[in-house]
């Protein structure tokens, strides 16, 4: 019967592990519910920055996998559509998942080189790397390495380039006078006859780097004779005339000191130029990925065109109408006066073109009886008339026959009456001449393109449609869909089908991080539809306990709250906590799922990646990095008590008060002062009382040095605690403060002079 059982759980085992890459990759490590943990998804986390096992970062990153796995595990046993409906939407966005894959992690990450190389590389250069480090924490790290040990050639060739802009170029540092040449001169002289610069006005002390002259000290002049053979020896001056901007300016330099070139070494600089040789590497993987999603010639993203463009035409003639206008004729003067007197006289259009043809001043349209012909709104009148804004409101409405009052135009400076002949209605442009805005109109009309619609192709077969476009849509369903989110994620999806067929070439659609990051994927979709319906629980519905909201008032009673009563604030404290409420939801619903989730670590060594998720978890935590003097930790341990399960109420008092009691090992007594009076508040007749006014009573005298409030809780200790075994403690305290700390002094010197 036992060979039987072995042979079983060998068998089980075998199944459970699969041979990838380096080694067992898709090891099951544990069922979540009916979801399964993989080691590939704790590699996977290593992987993306998150650090060592022991790391918080990873603890947190391995508590949100673990709590995402419950989530879905949850979600599926409410309802079974949450997998049916990713099984629809996960062929629209596994090309863009591979290419994450392919770019991120094989190129990016691992440089094109394979697990089991960088491995090797890792194992044998082991002391290289942190000592606490996995190797998928560094793995990009390693590949950096490995990369540069094989390519030393290319290195050194990239050093010889490169070191030469890290060397110090030669400076020398000036007195610098400008000013006109007379004075220049002088300065000249007084620098070359030894006056001391303190003795001289006006001056400014300047270093310049050769190789980095800015100004006027970029003019070849004055270069060579800062850097060059005749150069200005230190201690004296020389007078500058410089052209700038076609105008001359005068200075004065005089050498205060001068600081010699020097060459960069290689080996202050290797590591700095192995790291810029590498990320140079990577700048060009990225371009060469850029060019590949943006130069394939066989896939295209297709035009979208309507079927029958003559019909789509027929349909919307309306909105390829004519700019209506009107048909007019125009006198134009310089004298407005005299244009507006003989436009009285003016009753029909045969009187105007007579008027136009003898006084218009406009000598291109008199010639033509004043005709200036089809206007349209909004744009300029010819024969240089120009723009006439004031014109088309005077104009809207009106009907042939109507003569305008005399308008000044800004162009020809000229005034001018115009004459309605026609008004000239809008009309259906044709189709030729509308054929390119017709095909915008209909691509632009995103909602109204068929489903059936090809958007991306391969070669002329069809890649993506319309409807695989709108199921990432309705998975989104926070993002709007209009012509611009149309066309982006149209081609999103064209550039991830182009890096997916080249990753598929490499293999990258077998790796194991594409298969945990699709594992992250699904699980996304289905959390994110879930939270959308999931209903609170009675739990969650209690959070806010009396005892929470008497903390929020006490703890904030000196300052949110100050001068008002509980009363008087409750509105305002309920609205401050049902915002941390709503804060902590999601942290909150996690743990609760997870503590009604079955759990099962196939891997035993990893089964210390349980979550803590309740109120004792948090407490004990607390008190264990308490006793290893991780105050801070042990602090927001404690902490989480408060935030998430204050309607504990025990658990809740405990918490607060062994914050306290952390707050003053960790020398903190002001916020350990505030804790203990907080308690004493919320729980005046809580089991620990006896000691918190001890507590509070020893902090606020013997580290604050607030004596007369000590005073005030110790005696009050004494009043309530008449039998307590602290009374000795309390008695003593009380007396030394009384006697102004000399009770204090005279033990000291009896302990000093007993030694």
């Amino acid at each position: 019967m036992k060979k039987i059982y072995s042979l079983v759980i060998l068998t089980i085992c075998f199944l459970l592990v699969g041979c990838n890459g380096i080694g067992s990759k898709d090891t099951i490590v544990a069922r979540i519910g009916n979801e399964t943990l993989y080691q590939e998804d704790l590699d996977f986390i290593a992987l993306q920055g998150m650090g060592n096992p022991s790391s918080a970062k990873y603890r947190s990153a391995t508590d949100n996998l673990l709590y995402s796995l419950a989530n879905v595990s949850r979600a599926e046993s409410e309802a079974n559509s949450y997998d049916s409906a990713w099984s629809v939407y996960e062929p629209v966005v596994e090309n863009r998942l591979l290419m994450i894959a392919y770019i991120r992690f094989h190129l990016q990450g691992r440089l094109g080189y394979t697990d089991e190389e960088l491995k090797r590389y890792f194992d044998e250069h082991r002391s290289e790397f942190d000592s606490l480090a996995s190797y998928f924490s560094v793995r990009e790290e390693v590949a950096s390495r490995y990369y540069i040990s094989k390519n030393q050639d290319s290195l050194k060739k990239f050093i010889q380039q490169k070191l030469p802009e890290n060397d110090e170029p030669a400076k020398v540092e000036v007195a610098f006078f400008p000013g006109d040449s007379l004075a220049v001169s002088e300065m000249e002289r007084k620098f070359n006859a030894g006056v001391t610069k303190d003795s001289l006005p006006y001056l400014s002390n300047i270093v310049i780097a050769q190789g980095r002259e800015k100004g006027v000290f970029a003019d070849s002049t004055v270069i060579k004779a800062l850097f060059f053979a005749d150069s200005i020896a230190v201690g004296k001056g020389r007078a500058f005339r410089v052209k700038e901007d076609s105008l001359y300016t005068f200075f004065a330099l005089k050498v205060q000191s001068r600081t010699a070139a020097v060459k960069a070494r290689e080996e202050d600089y290797r590591k700095e130029l192995e790291e810029s040789f590498v990320r140079s590497r990577r700048d060009f993987i990225m371009e060469m990925v850029q060019k590949m999603l943006t130069d394939s010639s066989s896939v295209v993203v297709e035009k979208i065109v309507p079927n029958d463009p003559h019909k789509f035409y027929e349909d919307n003639k309306d909105k390829f109408m004519t700019v209506p206008g009107y048909e007019v004729y125009h006198v134009a003067m310089k004298d407005s006066a005299v244009l507006a007197k003989t436009m009285e006289n003016v009753k029909d259009l045969e009187s105007f073109k007579a008027v136009a043809a003898t006084i218009s001043e406009n000598v291109e349209t008199s010639e033509n009886d004043g005709y200036v012909g089809k206007i349209k709104k909004n744009y300029a009148l010819p024969y240089g008339i120009g723009m006439m804004p004031t014109l088309w409101s005077e104009l809207e409405g009106k009907t042939a026959g109507y003569i305008s009052s005399v308008i000044r135009s800004m162009s020809d400076a000229l005034y001018h009456s115009f004459y309605v002949s026609a008004v000239v209605p809008s009309e259906p442009k044709s189709f030729d001449r509308v054929e390119k805005q017709l095909e915008e109109l209909y691509a632009s009309d995103v909602d109204n393109i068929d489903v059936g619609t090809v958007l991306v192709s391969d070669n002329g077969k069809p890649v993506y449609t319309k409807a695989d476009l709108m199921k990432i849509f309705d998975a989104e369903p926070g993002m709007p869909y209009n012509k611009d989110t149309h066309r982006n994620i149209t081609k999103a999806l064209a550039q991830s089908y182009v890096a997916a067929q080249k990753a598929k070439k490499e293999k990258v659609d077998n790796s194991w991080e594409y298969r945990a990051i699709k594992r992250v994927a699904r699980a996304e979709f289905i959390n994110t539809r879930y939270d959308k319906t999931r209903k609170p629980t009675e739990t969650e519905k209690q959070l806010i306990s009396e005892d929470l909201k008497r903390f929020e008032y006490y703890y904030n009673e000196n300052k949110t709250y100050k001068g008002k009563t509980f009363d008087e604030v409750l509105p305002q404290i309920l609205n401050v906590l049902e915002s941390r409420v709503q804060r902590n939801e999601k942290e909150f619903v996690n743990m609760q799922t997870w503590n009604h989730t079955n759990v099962f670590f196939y891997d035993q060594s990893k089964a210390n990646l349980v979550p803590v998720t309740t109120a004792e978890g948090f407490l004990a935590m607390g008190d264990s990095l308490a006793k290893n003097q991780k105050y801070n930790e042990a602090i927001s341990a404690y902490q989480k008590v408060v935030d998430l399960f204050a309607y504990r109420d025990t658990l809740f008092r405990m918490s607060v008060y062994n914050m306290a009691q952390v707050y003053s090992d960790a020398q903190k007594y002001e916020e350990a002062a505030g804790c203990y009076s907080v308690f004493m508040k919320v729980w005046p007749d809580a089991p620990e009382m006896e000691k918190v006014m001890f507590s509070f009573g020893f902090v606020l005298s013997e580290n604050l040095n607030r004596n007369d409030q000590a005073l005030e809780v110790l005696q009050d200790f004494q009043k309530r605690f008449p039998k307590s075994e602290l009374k000795e403690s309390v008695d003593w305290l009380v007396e030394n403060i009384k006697s102004d700390g000399k009770l204090a002094e005279d033990l000291m010197k009896k302990i000093e002079s007993e030694e």
